[in-house]
């Protein structure tokens, strides 16, 4: 039994409640099929957080503030609510609403310390459910709608406060206070306001709410009070469908495909719309707004499935007139897809849908390399074992086309009306075409039709070609299922079971063993014109059979959107992958057995590796061509291509004798200005160097005469100073004479004082 393994999606599911939401810069997470997409944007890799067994579809998705946690909500017969961990990838807790008669939520949000997770819960009950979501323990629940009639839209929690919620629907806008185990309700601020249809709402601070409005007008709440009031312009009637918040204010999305900017202002309104942006040739609703934490970038997602990216840090440069709106990654399809099928010599697979698209897919580098819309819807397609031609069946009629460069170009068409199944040959030089019950057989080079089989009293369903290309084998709404031969194009076997409307068949390699599924929700092995075997897969109807090329690996598709791969050879043993939320339309399998490609009617291609190491390690004793890089170039192309590299080769050669008369001009003018300012400085520099040159006499003469004055007076200075010294020396020593004179006078007086003294003592 072969293993599957989820490698890429190209889609989104875009009926979700918030289908998209940012775990980092670099990380987006959205629903698609029956998973949840982690899509890193730089390194293109996806990983994926699996559906619930046995549920329905993902009606619901919630990012905790913290960036740790998803919910995942799916409808169920009681509604289901998964918990996941974004770093593990592994379920942490189920919640389901017991004792409720919805079968679904249609909003979830955790509240802002990631804590407690509130559902707002489906008909016919609407109930609001608040939990401890890490014990599963339910803390309160109210009914939001004012009846059973009503619709429900949106709940959310203050970004502050995890006890104040606004909850917004078809004529219900209610605010609540949680306190304990009680939702309680807060006086509504509209007042005696005539209620309207309210699509959704948005906190853009901690007091303030904007809501919006079915007819296009804005409420702004703030404080528990209407504050503002926006209302439409006259030219505009279109509704509301999303709203969020950033810094400068808020971005509103409608159901028109317009992008509207409102910046905050300081009047009574609060915000004023300044610019409006629309997505080209997506005039639809834009069901959900989210912006990246450093809000470089806000992600938009489409009611027709696609993801749009707009650089909302650039939005006051800006202009609205240009293409500032483009693909997250790349385009998806945008309804039911009809047809896929892969060629041999290139990593491309095909589809088409009921879009009017045919699109061109690489799943090694996991892009989408052509894209080309139609005027009328395509219903199947067959790629070329050579990956150069596909064959489209429209409603009109089926066109044989060639995969050039950048195009895909019809080049003969065939008066087939919306062709159900066409296949290519396995070598590729036929094809069969279904129209109507008859099987149409042409050449592929000639275009010729070779044979036409007849016999199926209904419209045929499934066409499969043995490895040989000498048989093929049939199935149809009839119940029959046909074994052709295609040298006399004769029937040769045939089993007819009426009660069974046969919708895919495949046959094993040699041609003597059919595979097929019908309307009785069996699969069955045909052997000799007699079924051998036939088993259920739980009692659910399967839509499509696919055989691997080593005619060892067996698998089905269901309406439920899963895929079984069967133990083979064929028995009751299978194993069950959820893929698709809608029924499976198409499948199949690349040539040497490593990919398995499916397509649903919820729009979505999914590429899943086929992993068996018995069938893949006897694969690898066969030596497998590397893919051809070849690509197919008309000569009208070429011829053009070839004139306008002339035309380009001529205009660089013209400019490159103009760039060098221009430069020999310019050198010359550039040489002549040389010699002017050569001549010129030359002469000023002479001028320069007498004048230095009488300077430095000049100076060497001042030098010399003041070398003489200096001398001069150092020697009057020091005649000067000898005469001070002899005049200083000889006062000196008059002073000294006179000190002597002085002393002997006062020696003279000291002597008679004693005298005198003595005398008058006695």
């Amino acid at each position: 039994m072969a293993a599957l393994l989820l490698r890429h999606y190209f889609g989104i599911k875009g009926d979700v409640r918030e289908p998209v939401c940012y775990v980092d810069e670099q990380t987006v997470l959205y629903a698609v099929g029956h998973n949840v997409c982690i899509f890193n944007l730089e390194q293109r890799i996806q990983r994926f957080l699996p559906g619930t067994d046995k549920t329905e579809e993902i009606t619901a998705l919630a990012v905790s503030p913290n960036k740790k946690f998803v919910a995942v909500a799916e409808r169920h017969d009681e509604g289901v609510i998964t918990i996941f961990d974004l770093h593990t990838l592994r379920r942490r807790r189920l919640l389901t609403a017991t004792g409720s008669n919805s079968k679904e939520f249609v909003s979830l949000c955790f509240s802002p310390d990631s804590k407690l997770l509130m559902a707002q819960g489906g008909a016919p009950e609407w109930n609001l459910t608040i939990w401890t979501w890490e014990t599963a323990k339910p803390l309160a629940t109210v009914k939001t709608a004012v009846s059973p009639n009503s619709v429900m839209y949106q709940c959310s929690f203050n970004p502050s406060d995890n006890h104040l919620i606004a909850v917004t629907g078809n004529g219900v806008f209610k605010l609540f206070k949680l306190t304990e185990s009680n939702l309680k309700l807060l006086q509504s601020p509209l007042g005696k306001r005539e209620a309207q249809n309210y699509l959704c709402h948005s906190w853009v601070s901690e007091e303030r709410l904007v809501v919006g409005t079915d007819t296009g007008d804005l409420l702004v709440v703030e404080g528990g009070e209407l504050k503002g009031f926006i209302a439409r312009s006259p030219a505009d009637s279109n509704s509301i469908e999303s709203i969020v918040g950033f810094s400068k204010g808020i971005v509103t999305g409608s159901d028109d495909g317009n992008l509207a900017i409102y910046d905050k202002t300081e009047d009574k309104d609060m915000y004023r719309r300044s610019k409006v942006f629309s997505i080209d040739n997506n005039a639809v609703k834009i069901r959900h707004l989210t912006v990246s934490h450093t809000e470089e970038q806000l992600l938009c997602a489409t009611e027709n499935n696609q993801l749009f990216s707009f650089a909302l840090s650039n939005v006051d440069i800006m202009k609205p007139e240009e293409k500032n709106i483009d693909f997250l990654a790349t385009s998806f399809h945008a309804g039911q897809v009809t047809g896929v099928d892969t060629c041999i010599r290139k990593p491309l697979v095909a589809t088409c849908g009921l879009d009017k698209s045919v699109r061109i897919w690489n799943y090694m580098d996991k892009t989408l390399d052509l894209t080309k819309f139609f005027n009328e819807e395509a219903h199947s397609i067959a790629f070329h074992p050579s990956g150069l031609h596909i064959l489209v069946g429209f409603s009109d009629k089926m066109r044989l086309m060639n995969i050039v460069m950048d195009d895909i170009r019809p080049f003969k068409e065939f008066a087939i009306k919306a062709c159900r199944e066409c296949k290519f040959s396995n070598g590729g030089h036929m094809f069969a075409a279904v129209n109507g019950n008859t099987i149409n057989i042409f050449a592929t080079y000639t275009c010729e039709n070779l044979g036409n089989l007849r016999g199926h009293n209904g419209k045929v369903r499934s066409l499969c070609w043995s490895a040989d290309d000498t048989m093929l084998t049939s199935c149809g709404m009839d119940g029959a299922c046909y074994e052709w031969n295609l040298k006399d194009y004769k029937r040769i076997g045939e089993n007819v079971l009426k009660s069974c409307n046969y919708t895919s068949c495949v046959c094993t390699p040699d041609g003597r063993t059919t595979f097929a599924v019908g309307s009785d929700k069996k699969i069955k092995e045909i052997s000799e014109s007699n079924i051998a075997k036939e088993f259920e897969a739980g009692g659910q109807l399967m839509t499509q059979v696919c055989l691997s090329h080593s005619g060892r690996m067996l698998f089905t598709g269901g309406e439920d959107g899963t895929v079984q791969s069967w133990k083979f050879p064929l028995s009751s043993e299978y194993q069950e992958f959820l893929c698709h939320s809608r029924a499976i339309t198409r499948m199949c399998i690349t040539y040497d057995d490593s990919h398995l490609f499916s397509v649903s009617e919820d729009g979505s291609l999914l590429i899943l590796d086929v992993r068996d190491k018995e069938v893949r390690g006897s694969k690898k004793e066969k030596e497998i061509l590397p893919f051809s890089e070849e690509i197919l170039v008309t000569k009208s192309d070429l011829e053009e291509k070839t004139a306008h590299m002339v035309d380009l080769k001529n205009k660089v050669d013209e400019l490159h004798t103009h760039t060098q008369y221009t430069i020999r001009l310019k050198e010359k003018e550039a040489k002549d200005k040389l010699t002017q300012l050569t001549e010129k400085y030359s002469s000023e520099l002479e001028g320069e160097k007498a004048r230095c040159e009488s300077l430095i006499t000049e100076k060497s003469e001042m030098e010399m005469e003041y070398e003489e004055k200096i001398k001069n007076i150092e020697e009057r200075h020091a005649a000067a100073v000898q005469q001070m010294e002899a005049q200083y020396q000889q006062k000196i020593m008059a002073e000294v004479e006179r000190y002597r004179q002085l002393s002997d006078e006062k020696e003279l007086l000291n002597e008679r004082w004693d005298e005198q003294n003595s005398l008058l003592v006695e």
